[in-house]
C-alpha cells in the first residue's frame, strides 16, 4: 500500500483550483474549522482532529460547499459500516488482501496533468489468477483512495484508466454479481470529481459488464468513458508524460515498478 512519491500540485496550480472553486487558503481554512465544529457534535461520526487534510480535500471536491461536504463525509462513514465486504478488515497483511494485491492493480500515477487531475490506472497483474475474490479486490482499491485522501495526495478530479486485458471470462463472472454494489459504493462513498474514465484492451465478452456499469451510472459521468482501440488512441486523451513506459508513455518507469517501488 505504500506508494511512489505523487507529485503534488504546484502553488500556480493550487491557486487556479482555489479560483476556480471561489475558494482562497483563508476560507478553506475556516470552511474546515467548521466541518470539524459539525463533526464533532454527530454521535455518529468519528473525531475529525487529525483529519484536517481529508476534511480541506473534501470541501475541494465538493466545490466549496459545506452542506455538500457535510453531506458527503456522512455517506463516506455511514457505508464504511453498512457494507462491510468493502470496508471491513482492512488488514493490509492478511492473506486475503495480500493475495489481491499480488494479482490486482490499482495505483494513482505520480505526475498530475496540467490542469491538477489525478491518473489511477487498474488492472489485473496476471491472467492465471486463482480464487479471485472481486471484494478483496473493490477493498484494496478503496484503502488506496482512502490513504491517498486522508494522507497523501492533492488534485481537482480524477481520470480513470481500466485495462481489461487479462479480464477473463471466469473473472467478469465472478464480478457481475457485485457490480451495481461496488459503483453505488464508489460513487456514494467518495466526493470524486471524475473528469474522464478510459478502458483500454477490452475484449468483446466484457462488454455486457461495461454496458452494466453504464446503467447504473449517472448520465453525466456515464458519457464521460472512453473505449479505445488502442495505447496511441489513449494517449490522445492523456499526455504520455503522465503515463508509464508500458502504456506508450513517457514517465520513466513501468506500471510494475511504480508497484515494486511503493
Amino acid at each position: 500500500m505504500a506508494t511512489e512519491t505523487l507529485m503534488l500540485p504546484t502553488p500556480e496550480q493550487l491557486k487556479e483550483i482555489y479560483q476556480d472553486l471561489g475558494m482562497t487558503e483563508e476560507k478553506i481554512d475556516a470552511d474546515m474549522q467548521t466541518i470539524m465544529g459539525w463533526m464533532r457534535k454527530q454521535p455518529h461520526l468519528p473525531n475529525p482532529d487529525g483529519d484536517e487534510r481529508r476534511i480541506r480535500l473534501f470541501l475541494i471536491l465538493c466545490k466549496n460547499s459545506l452542506e455538500r461536504t457535510k453531506e458527503s463525509l456522512d455517506q463516506y462513514y455511514t457505508l464504511k459500516s453498512m457494507v462491510p465486504e468493502f470496508f471491513g478488515d482492512r488488514d493490509p497483511i492478511s492473506p486475503p488482501l495480500l493475495r489481491s494485491m499480488k494479482t490486482s492493480l490499482f495505483i494513482p500515477l505520480p505526475k498530475l496533468s496540467s490542469e491538477g487531475y489525478r491518473v489511477s490506472l487498474s488492472r489485473i497483474r496476471t491472467p492465471e489468477v486463482d480464487n479471485f475474490e472481486f471484494a478483496d479486490y473493490v477493498k484494496v482499491n478503496f484503502m488506496s483512495i482512502d490513504i491517498r485522501l486522508s494522507k497523501l495526495d492533492m488534485f481537482k478530479k480524477e481520470i480513470f484508466i481500466f485495462d481489461l486485458k487479462d479480464i477473463t471470462m471466469s473473472l467478469l463472472t465472478s464480478m457481475l454479481p457485485h457490480m451495481k454494489k461496488f459503483v453505488y459504493c464508489a460513487t456514494t462513498a467518495y466526493p470524486l470529481r471524475i473528469q474522464e474514465i478510459h478502458i483500454v484492451n477490452m475484449p468483446s465478452y466484457a462488454q455486457t459488464m461495461v454496458n452494466m456499469v453504464l446503467s447504473v451510472l449517472k448520465k453525466k459521468i456515464a458519457n464521460r468513458i472512453k473505449i479505445h482501440t488502442s495505447l496511441e488512441d489513449l494517449k490522445k486523451n492523456i499526455s504520455a508524460d503522465i503515463l508509464p513506459l508500458d502504456y506508450g508513455g513517457t514517465f520513466p518507469k513501468t506500471s510494475e515498478e511504480l508497484i515494486d517501488s511503493r
